[in-house]
């Protein structure tokens, strides 16, 4: 298969043994994949790397999912939700660096939501950072207050596209997400999404629908996650994600939406060491840093106890490692910022080695 059959205009038109051949590839066939995935990346999104600072926000949840250690029939996890002043402190530190998107993420926690209410303009409008949120499930209303309020975008995972699996380990319908990721749209927001690769009982013909249910919706970022077995939950015995299938999901995603954001996610590092860098040279241009304080990260275990914490070094050099660019203002503010407070943090996550970020 040659270059020009990776081209954007062919991978929504191939049919699905054409897709799943390119989905499966291996060797010469893979690297021409990811080859082409860095050419339109650079053709429609540049070389730069866009960083995001993440602040794990609360890790209550009212969802049951089986893939995730913050589910709310967890009795055994220490639960914790954080107040405005501490969110609003976490942020400066991140803007310090010269990061100018704040991620705040949490469990499917409704009482995080006046908190929200208070720190998103706070945020937004007196610090003058973009807001992006992943905080679950809402109503269509609850979304154009967060709008209105001054959030930019919206992380909306549909996880799978299977409804009948979507159903069974979540807990919840497919159509429900779909529904939350078109009101999210409605409100102004921008929208991501993707999905996880390797659930139980997922199949390969799943993983083509995934794809499909992506480039139809062209959402403005996507991702895609391997799978990781996490301790407490009902899939905490089930083996990794295949690494090569979540790499080639990435560099078809990046050919298919051409200018989306797509982050190369630390579950890759969890999978391999290195699997970041993999990540960014099959096709994604994001990266997140970890910011949440020491105390309630260890207790944030969307995926693993011992997840990866992508500190800003490891971030940065693995950039430099793929050839590609960090935003100025981040170089300046790595430059500029030499405070004890920030020295301990980067040490802190430093201690961390393995596990799965956002």
């Amino acid at each position: 298969m040659s270059g020009g059959q990776f081209s954007g205009s062919s991978i929504p038109a191939m049919s699905d043994p054409q897709l799943l051949r390119v989905l499966t590839s291996t060797g010469e066939m893979q690297q021409e994949l990811f080859e082409q995935a860095r050419a339109i990346r650079h053709r429609y999104s540049g070389d730069e790397v866009k960083f995001r600072g993440v602040i794990e926000i609360s890790n209550i949840c009212q969802k049951n999912c089986d893939y995730c250690a913050m589910r709310r029939s967890n009795g055994a996890l220490n639960r914790f939700r954080l107040d405005a002043e501490t969110i609003l402190a976490v942020a400066r530190s991140i803007l310090e660096v010269g990061i100018t998107t704040i991620f705040l993420q949490g469990g499917q926690d409704p009482h995080c939501d006046p908190i929200l209410d208070e720190v998103i303009p706070a945020i937004a409008h007196d610090l003058g950072a973009e807001i992006l949120l992943n905080v679950g499930e809402r109503s269509s209303e609850t979304y154009k207050r967060f709008a209105q309020l001054g959030a930019r975008s919206f992380i909306m995972k549909y996880e799978t596209s299977d409804t009948i699996l979507h159903n069974r380990i979540t807990h919840g319908p497919l159509d429900r997400r779909i529904q939350c990721m078109k009101w999210i749209r409605d409100a102004g927001m921008k929208i991501g999404t993707g999905n996880i690769i390797g659930l139980p009982d997922q199949s390969i013909e799943s993983l083509l629908s995934d794809i499909r249910l992506a480039l139809a919706f062209k959402p403005n970022f996507v991702s895609a996650a391997p799978f990781i077995p996490n301790p407490g939950t009902p899939f905490q015995e089930q083996p990794l994600g295949d690494l090569d299938l979540t790499l080639n999901t990435m560099a078809i995603l990046r050919i298919g939406l051409k200018n989306v954001l797509i982050p190369s996610v630390s579950a890759l590092e969890y999978v391999r060491p290195g699997g970041q860098l993999m990540g960014l040279n099959a096709g994604a241009n994001v990266m997140t840093i970890n910011f949440t304080p020491q105390s309630y990260r260890e207790r944030y275990r969307i995926y693993a106890q011992d997840r990866f914490i992508v500190t800003l070094n490891h971030a940065v050099e693995t950039v430099k490692s793929a050839g590609l660019t960090v935003d100025p203002g981040v170089q300046l503010g790595i430059a500029a910022s030499d405070t004890t407070s920030l020295k301990d943090n980067s040490m802190a996550q430093e201690e961390e080695q393995y596990g799965q970020g956002t």
